[in-house]
């Protein structure tokens, strides 16, 4: 027989099997064996550290079980609570210390300011010119009840209905009404008490 008519004869019978499904469907059954086989790894070494976990919570629990519980032992955790608990009242005075901490500085330094601007001003040439002009004087007690936290709200008749009173201490607000039925020695012991 001759060899090209084998040639021809293999190169037949080779391209008539068609091979590559075959070989592709071993490759995803490969593929799918490997992770089978990488998921059932995985899930027997969760197993184990369960089973490992559970066998240290038994031991503890057989050692717990066997020593007795004695006095000491009970007075030590009492004193434990004990402690958190004073730990734990310590720092919120701790914070509310810093709060008001700094809620005085924030004034001290309001107050600072204040006296810096007052050292700066001419208050002699501003009382002389307030005897001149009443409205000069008006606006210098209207800068003064500012300064303390007093605040008055005009009655749209040149009056005023109102007195709000901001206490910076007790970060509180009071209303007064300016009526006339309250008389200025009133007036003037209610404003203080607020302020």
């Amino acid at each position: 027989m001759p060899s090209d008519s084998v040639q021809s004869l293999l190169s037949s019978t080779v391209s008539n099997f068609q091979i590559t499904p075959d070989v592709q469907a071993i490759s995803r059954i490969s593929d799918h064996i490997r992770i089978l086989k990488s998921a059932r790894d995985l899930e027997r070494d969760q197993m184990l550290d369960i089973l490992r976990s559970l066998s240290r919570r038994l031991e503890l629990a057989k050692t717990a079980a066997t020593v007795p519980s004695s006095p000491t032992r009970r007075s030590h955790t009492e004193k434990i609570l004990e402690l958190d608990r004073e730990k734990f009242s310590l720092a919120k005075t701790i914070n509310e210390l810093e709060s008001a901490y700094h809620a005085s500085e924030g004034t001290l330094t309001r107050l600072n300011e204040e006296l810096e601007r007052v050292k700066n001003e001419d208050v002699m040439a501003e009382a002389s010119s307030a005897q001149q002009d009443p409205t000069i004087s008006f606006r210098l007690l209207l800068k003064i009840y500012r300064s303390l936290g007093i605040s008055l709200e005009d009655d749209g008749m040149g009056g005023y209905a109102k007195a709000i009173v901001r206490s910076h201490q007790n970060n509180d607000i009071h209303v007064l009404s300016l009526d006339k039925a309250y008389s200025n020695f009133f007036i003037a012991n209610y404003l203080w008490d607020m302020m």
